[in-house]
């Protein structure tokens, strides 16, 4: 096996993230002063465009396409070294990740058409209701019903599991990195960035990027720490 060249495609998850950042901050940066309009909407999302959206889902679908690359990559490099690994955990740890990184190949660009669909929904009902902020958040909520379910079962299944996963592969040493690097978890760095956001700054949404930001650093761990030579 190439692992030079594994490493190479792995590589690929920079600009991916990069990428599904640019995304991320296409539709998560509002104006200072947002507010929550009943459960799922912000009124800081009249001020994102149609081309922001536009931007945001043109960014993650080539940093979906990206990303697959290096997620395939890092899985054969994973499974190379530890073919003669019998430990039941490491195991479980190892496999909970593989799945976490496959969905990853579907959820990257799901989750921001999803999320850019949710407010160019919004845009648009309030536009029709006449400027009815609350009557807007309700036939939007009504709209985000039908996607609950694959919505909600994908993010467990993305991001909790490669969060659980990426924390016990560091913990238990099956990828060698210095413990501090379980900070790379992207729910771990979500968490970090939405605490940043409590810093006072000209415009909300500093933290949104902070989630593609974990799943890069997982990838720019395992290139250091979980490469053969």
């Amino acid at each position: 096996m190439d692992y030079g060249d594994l490493r190479s495609k792995m590589k690929l998850a920079i600009p991916a993230m990069l990428l599904c950042m640019i995304g991320d901050y296409c539709i998560g940066i509002e104006p200072a002063g947002s507010k929550e309009i009943g459960l799922i909407a912000s009124s800081g999302w009249q001020s994102i465009s149609d081309v922001r959206i536009a931007i945001s889902n043109t960014a993650g679908m080539i940093g979906t396409v990206l990303y697959a690359i290096a997620a395939v990559s890092f899985i054969m490099l994973l499974r190379s070294e530890n073919d003669q690994n019998k430990n039941v955990w490491d195991q479980r740890f190892l496999k909970l990740f593989y799945i976490s990184l496959l969905i990853g190949c579907l959820s990257f660009i799901y989750f921001h058409i999803a999320c850019g669909g949710f407010i160019q929904h919004y845009n648009v009902l309030f536009e029709a209701t006449g400027g009815n902020a609350a009557e807007a958040e309700r036939l939007l909520l009504r709209t985000f019903k039908v996607e609950a379910v694959p919505f909600i079962v994908l993010f467990i299944a993305f991001d909790a599991f490669a969060t659980i996963a990426w924390i016990g592969l560091i913990i238990r040493r099956v990828i060698s990195a210095p413990k501090i690097w379980v900070i790379a978890a992207p729910l771990v760095t979500a968490l970090i960035g939405q605490i940043i956001e409590f810093i006072p700054l000209p415009f909300k949404g500093i933290g949104s990027g902070f989630e593609s930001l974990g799943w890069m650093l997982m990838f720019i761990v395992g290139m250091k720490y979980a490469a053969k030579e």
